[in-house]
């Protein structure tokens, strides 16, 4: 017996394959999705996840293929396949990149009873946002940076809690420094370069993390031009001798040095002035009208640049203005009168003059006079010193003046000048050291004749002179002239004077 076998088309029903084998036919259709009962437990719908490693799971039928997918379908390439066995829970971890949103999702499907799920879900969930990591690095200064000052920040970032340390070329932290700690993932140093160091500069920048090198960045950078300018004189807060201030110091050789005003100039007809060994000076005479508290700016260049400013203030010496030179009138007499014959024994001379200033009145017998002029010439020895009266002759405030004096009958000239005593009584000196006096009166001759006394009347005792008042009759050899022989004049004052301080010095030793 022969078995036959035939094929045959199934026509117009798709999706169905006819098979006769043995006389029996068989029809087989297209698979069918089949629920595989899958959950999704993790990530929750919507949640934020801890951290941007991400767990999904969740329960599925027994013996079901799970396919994971990031993103809302099926689209995209398959993130993990997990064969669950004979177990009902699926799980795979997911690690999205720092530079991924923070929205996602993903798309849960797979394969249950040869047949794909009929329940395939997606889930949304929120990463977390992402946190710079905490790196270490120097921010300032940038290397090869041209810097403006000396004093220089050293910052940057590194991880909290550590400590960073800059090094010099030595491997040495920088004179002065320690450890800086890192806070809230920041450091920053400050360190100033002495004036004298080179520009051109490196260091090492270390991080110390629990113990152990966690960083280190080396940075070259170039200082400014040192500043080498040092002023000596005028010393800060000083008094200057003179209005002839020397300023002067050290600097850079070959540089400029200017002395300037507040106003940013010159001082008056100064210019630069060049630094040679190391050394500079320059002369300056504040004039009279200078006020006395000054301060100057010192400023050196070197190649065009500026390489110093110091400012200096300190004191000129006040000026010292010359009293005004004291002109005393000359006084007049005005009685007795030229020519006048005065009866009696006593004579009133009476006159004007400067108020306030004292009066020096001589009278000498007219017959002496050739003597003083001798004297005065140096034919004769001086007069010896004349008396020291207790009641000055004081010009008062209408400019008059008198004095009584007693002398014996005679012909007489008189003549006077005036001069200042002060608050001690002794004679006011001009610049010279001499005592300011007045040009003398005009000459007054006049006659002194005794009056008729009758017969029984008491002689009337002759009255002791008073004022500053001298007659050659006195028997003082007063060392003054009449009119232009008024002799030693300054000599005498200047006795007086000395006489007068020697007695207050011998009244205090006596106390």
């Amino acid at each position: 017996m022969i078995t036959k076998f035939s094929w045959r088309r199934a026509v117009a029903v798709p999706a169905v394959l006819t098979l006769a084998l043995g006389g029996a036919l068989l029809s087989v259709t297209a698979a069918q999705a089949a629920p595989a009962s899958l959950v999704i437990s993790t990530p929750e719908a919507g949640a934020t996840t801890a951290s941007r490693t991400v767990v999904v799971s969740g329960t599925v039928a027994a013996g079901a293929t799970v396919d994971v997918y990031k993103g809302t379908d099926d689209s995209g390439t398959r993130a993990d396949r997990i064969n669950t066995g004979n177990s009902t829970t699926w799980s795979t971890t997911l690690t999205y990149a720092d530079t991924d949103a923070v929205n996602q999702s993903v798309y849960v499907t797979g394969l249950y009873g040869g047949s794909g799920f009929s329940d395939p879900q997606a889930r949304a969930f929120v990463l977390p946002a992402v946190t710079p990591a905490e790196t270490f690095s120097v921010t300032t200064p940038e290397v090869a940076q041209q810097l403006a000052s000396r004093t220089v920040t050293f910052s940057g970032t590194g991880i909290s809690g550590s400590t960073v340390n800059v090094l010099g070329t030595d491997g040495n932290r920088l004179p002065g420094t320690g450890a800086v700690v890192v806070v809230a993932g920041q450091w920053s140093l400050v360190y100033t370069y002495p004036e004298t160091v080179d520009r051109n500069q490196s260091v090492r920048v270390t991080q110390v993390t629990g113990g152990a090198g966690t960083g280190d960045t080396p940075v070259a950078f170039v200082l400014p031009q040192g500043q080498t300018l040092d002023v000596v004189t005028p010393a800060e807060g000083t008094t200057t001798a003179t209005r002839t201030v020397t300023f002067s110091g050290t600097g850079t050789s070959g540089s400029t040095v200017n002395v300037l005003d507040t106003d940013g100039n010159r001082l008056p007809g100064t210019g630069a002035v060049a630094v040679v060994d190391g050394q500079w000076s320059l002369d300056y005479t504040y004039p009279d009208d200078a006020t006395v508290a000054q301060t100057v700016n010192v400023t050196q260049v070197t190649g065009g640049a500026g390489s110093g400013d110091v400012t200096r203030s300190f004191s000129l010496p006040a000026v010292v203005v010359p009293p005004t030179a004291v002109v005393l009138d000359a006084p007049v007499i005005t009685s007795p009168t030229q020519g006048q014959v005065v009866v009696g024994d006593q004579v009133t001379f009476e006159g004007t003059g400067t108020p306030g200033s004292n009066i020096l009145l001589a009278v000498v017998p007219t017959d002496q006079l050739d003597e003083l002029e001798a004297a005065e010439n140096g034919r004769a020895a001086a007069a010896a010193v004349p008396a020291d009266p207790a009641d000055p002759i004081v010009v008062d405030a209408a400019g008059n003046w008198t004095v009584t004096l007693a002398l014996t009958p005679n012909d007489y000239t008189a003549a006077a000048v005036s001069f200042l005593l002060d608050a001690d009584g002794l004679p006011v000196l001009d610049a010279a050291g001499q005592p300011i006096v007045s040009d003398p009166s005009a000459d007054v001759a006049f006659s002194l004749i005794a009056a008729v006394v009758p017969a029984g009347t008491p002689a009337t005792p002759i009255a002791t002179p008073t004022g500053l008042a001298f007659t050659g009759s006195e028997g003082t050899e007063a060392a003054i002239g009449i009119g232009a022989a008024v002799l030693l004049l300054g000599s005498t004052l200047m006795v007086l004077a000395r006489r007068r301080a020697k007695l207050a010095t011998s009244d205090v030793a006596g106390e």
